[in-house]
């Protein structure tokens, strides 16, 4: 019978060949934990029994003892591969260093160094026989001190090995200690077989059956790794991902068995992982009910979201679904619990801090909008309607210069420019945006650049607050205190100028009361006597604008006296028409009645010489309330009001006539033909009577003033006869 077909050579040819094909099929695991130190044990498993059917099928007795020694090289190998994989398989270890696995192959070095130089010493074998039987001819060695200390070596790594893999296979739950007896089969065996072989306890001790022993442990741990033909090769101590995942992780059958699930998915439900595999998901999970898969669900990767009360506290959950194949049909499903409270709870802050953005941006009494890097509007809040008259749609799309002044334009397209380049982060300007109706509107705006989370510009949010009606009423104040500071410098020129006069009318007077005086120069002091008098009414009218004059204060009947102020200038102006829309009843006030008559006078010859060419002059009286007239004049009292109207049809003025038309000396008449008091005067009067005054005109339009004075509550009955007196 030829050598190769005897039965331990046969033996060892398929331990050669089957631990080669299986380190080639855990190769493409090798980036799973324990793969490359299994790879590692089956290659030195194949060639040491590859070597050793060398050793056995040949004839030549150096050959014999060349393989005989050179096989040691992977026999030493062995016994650290087994014990780095029970390592790695068990869990004990995520990478072993380079430097505690040279400290493992110290003792094998030390042993294959006394291998090759045994002649010497003697320390491995003492003696070296040749044996040879009708079917093999070996050589048979008596084993040395050295080849004890590295057999207990070699059985101290195969037993710690074995324990680790044992320990772990042990505390597996139910459905994996079916794998169990196989492993530990696998583990045992060559452990066993090669004892056998060293103590010489088999009928046939020549033989060492122990490469033979490690590849039977290779094809079992090939098959025990394999669990429920669902997953590719593992470690036996399961994926420490898994494991140690956060999320609840449970594995059914078409049954709704529970297969497996990880300590997560065993705290959700409140018992012993252990005493959960195998028990039926219905009976075992109070919220099963809530998770289990329904109709809709039995597609793959479905997802939906649940609330579970565990132990009194609400959570969230997304409920991640996928069938589990085996053999192309379905064995179960895998279900994913992830706890989203904390996810949900900021997606829901999120909601409220949007719903109070928009709460505050959609009530805002101001406008606000957002702007693309392109100047487009991209929002505008409901605010813009309102104060603007533009909706939103004819807003957003559009260049936010299109609804500014012409001529006011370019400033502002500049101040984007500098916000949008990152050269200002902050810029407050004041711009006129055009109402829908065609007026302007005067707008206190803040602009900020907007940016996104990688700090990039995206964009400008601007807020506009309209404050035509307040410069105006600042316009008003400026122009109040304006008026107060000339006041207080025409009262001192007054004073000082009628001293003056006072000093000169009484040289006068003395000279008068010289005898022989020429009457030509008595006609002369006559003529400078007159002119003194017109100085001194000058004075009066500056007395009365600076509020200085002296006033007889009293109940005066306002309809009556503006009755008998018309009835003079309709006589002397027959070209113009009058009329009349005065309150009915009795409206008093107190005053002095010359200083009224004359604030009268002058609004009424005004609005005569504003109408050359004849026009329509309407004077009108109402009561009023002061918070109804607040909106002109801040500063008016809580009382009632009596509010006189003197309206023109003349030529009206411009805005800076407005603007000075109470200013003493200023005129718009020809030289000689006013003095620039008159108004001046009313201000003044009108003043010192605790009243207030405003003019509105449009040249071409007209013009109107508009008086209030504090309503008196006392009335006086004056004669009838009274208004002829005027």
């Amino acid at each position: 019978m030829s050598i190769l077909l005897q039965p331990y050579m046969i033996l060892l040819i398929l331990s050669a060949c089957i631990s080669a094909v299986l380190t080639g099929m855990v190769f493409k695991y090798r980036q799973t934990l324990g793969t490359r130190s299994f790879a590692a044990l089956m290659s030195a498993v194949a060639l040491w029994a590859l070597v050793a059917a060398f050793e056995v099928g040949s004839r030549d007795p150096l050959t014999k003892a060349f393989s005989y020694h050179f096989k040691y090289l992977f026999i030493v190998a062995v016994p650290v591969a087994w014990f780095t994989f029970g390592l790695y398989y068990s869990n004990r270890l995520q990478q072993l260093k380079l430097k505690y696995l040279l400290m493992l192959l110290i003792l094998p070095l030390v042993t294959l160094i006394l291998v090759a130089t045994n002649p010497a010493h003697n320390l491995m074998f003492t003696t070296v026989e040749l044996i040879e039987t009708e079917r093999y001819f070996l050589y048979f060695r008596n084993f040395g001190a050295w080849f004890w200390v590295h057999a207990g070596y070699c059985y101290v790594l195969l037993l710690l090995g074995f324990v680790f893999l044992a320990k772990s296979l042990i505390e597996s739950p139910r459905p994996y200690r079916s794998q169990v007896v196989l492993l530990l089969i696998g583990g045992l065996t060559p452990w066993v077989l090669n004892m056998i072989f060293v103590f010489n306890l088999s009928p046939l001790p020549y033989l060492d059956l122990t490469p033979f022993a490690f590849t039977i442990s290779g094809v079992s741990f090939m098959l025990g790794v394999v669990r429920y033909r669902l997953l590719d090769i593992v470690p036996v101590a399961r994926d420490v991902i898994i494991m140690n995942m956060n999320d609840g992780i449970l594995v059914v059958d078409t049954e709704e068995r529970i297969l497996d699930l990880n300590p997560a998915a065993a705290r959700l439900v409140g018992r012993d992982m252990n005493a959960l595999i195998g028990a039926d998901a219905r009976d075992a999970i109070a919220w099963w009910a809530q998770v289990a898969p329904t109709e809709l669900e039995n597609n793959d990767h479905s997802q939906r979201a649940i609330d579970l009360d565990l132990d009194g506290i609400q959570h969230s959950f997304r409920i991640a679904r996928s069938t589990v194949y085996g053999r192309h049909k379905p064995m179960g499903q895998l279900i994913v619990l992830h706890d989203i409270t904390k996810a949900k709870m900021a997606e829901n802050a999120v909601r409220n801090s949007e719903a109070r953005f928009r709460s505050l941006t959609e009530n805002a009494p101001f406008v606000i909008f957002a702007l693309d890097t392109e100047g487009m509007i991209t929002y505008t809040n409901p605010s813009c309607l309102q104060i603007l008259g533009f909706a939103r749609e004819e807003l957003i799309g559009k260049p936010f210069h299109n609804f500014a002044i012409e001529n006011q334009a370019r400033p502002h397209l500049e101040t984007f420019e500098r916000l949008i380049q990152g050269k200002e982060v902050l810029a407050e300007i004041n711009m006129y945006f055009l109402h829908k109706n065609g007026s302007k509107r005067l707008f206190s705006t803040c602009a900020a650049v907007n940016t996104d989370m990688e700090g990039r510009i995206n964009g400008i949010i601007c807020m506009a607050k309209d404050i035509t009606e307040e410069r105006k009423l600042q316009l008003q104040l400026f122009q109040s205190q304006k008026m107060e500071a000339i006041g207080t410098l025409a009262g001192g020129i007054a004073h000082d100028f009628n001293n003056l006069l006072m000093g000169m009318q009484a040289n006068i007077s003395l000279m008068r009361l010289e005898k022989g005086t020429a009457p030509a120069m008595l006609e002369k002091l006559t003529r400078i006597e007159n002119q003194i008098q017109n100085g001194a009414s000058l004075t009066r009218q500056l007395l009365g604008y600076a509020r200085k004059g002296k006033y007889v204060v009293d109940a005066i009947n306002l309809r009556r006296l503006i009755d008998d102020t018309l009835n003079v200038v309709q006589r002397t102006n027959k070209n113009i028409v009058t009329q009349r829309r005065l309150d009915p009843q009795p409206t008093f006030v107190e005053a002095d009645r010359g200083q009224l008559e004359l604030v009268l006078l002058n609004l009424f010859v005004n609005a005569v010489d504003a109408m050359p060419r004849g026009g329509e002059l309407v004077v009108s009286t109402r009561i009023a309330e002061g918070e109804e007239l607040a909106a002109h004049w801040p500063a008016i009292k809580s009382r009632p009001y009596v509010e006189l109207k003197v309206t023109d049809t003349g030529v009206g003025m411009d805005q800076h006539t407005m603007d000075r038309i109470f200013e003493p000396f200023f005129t718009t008449k020809e030289m000689g033909q006013g003095t620039g008091l008159g108004l001046a005067s009313v201000y003044g009067v009108v003043q010192n009577h605790d009243g207030f005054i405003r003019v509105d005109s449009q040249l071409g339009k007209g013009t109107a003033f508009t008086l209030v004075f504090p309503l008196s509550d006392k009335q006086i009955e004056e004669p009838a006869a009274a208004a002829a007196a005027v």
